[in-house]
């Protein structure tokens, strides 16, 4: 039995408007090369259309797509993959990250942030020798601390190990 459920049009319609709400974004449904798929932790993964094709009540399938975002609380929060597909269509709430943010970011921390009013928020740092945008992932900023609250999983944080 298949853990996931394929979101129909209207179900991608409502994740569409809320990347182009949260981002301001212009896309449409019918850009998205991908078919949506959600399990019950609202878990947004995506698949290529191709795949989808493929008859899969004979098979058992555990894990299905890229991990693409999370519903959270009536807003998207972008996965890194996410983030990085969505990226270079927004055109708010993207925060540019220094060089130093952008390592503590990767090893897991938090970072200082000012308040922009809204819930999340896409980090991005500029490679300064070919001036293209490494897009770092979706952090949700906290009013208690003043921080962007990092997301990455500690699987995927960077560790440094001194010599």
């Amino acid at each position: 039995m298949l853990k996931y459920k394929i979101l129909n049009s209207k179900e991608v319609k409502s994740i569409i408007e809320k990347i182009n709400s949260q981002f301001d974004c212009e896309l449409d449904k019918n850009d998205m090369p991908y078919v949506f798929i959600m399990n019950k932790d609202n878990k947004i993964y995506i698949i290529s259309k191709k795949l989808s094709e493929i008859p899969y009540d004979d098979l058992k399938i555990d894990v299905a797509g890229l991990y693409f975002g999370e519903i959270y609380k009536d807003k998207l929060r972008l996965s890194i993959e996410g983030s990085q597909i969505i990226g270079s269509h927004a055109k708010k709430n993207i925060y540019d990250a220094n060089y130093e943010q952008m390592i503590l970011w990767i090893k897991g921390n938090d970072i200082e942030f000012e308040d922009t009013g809204e819930d999340f928020v896409i980090l991005r740092y500029k490679d300064p020798k070919t001036g293209k945008y490494d897009y770092l992932g979706c952090g949700r900023y906290n009013t208690n601390n003043g921080k962007l609250m990092n997301y990455v999983s500690k699987s995927r944080r960077l560790i440094v190990v001194n010599n």
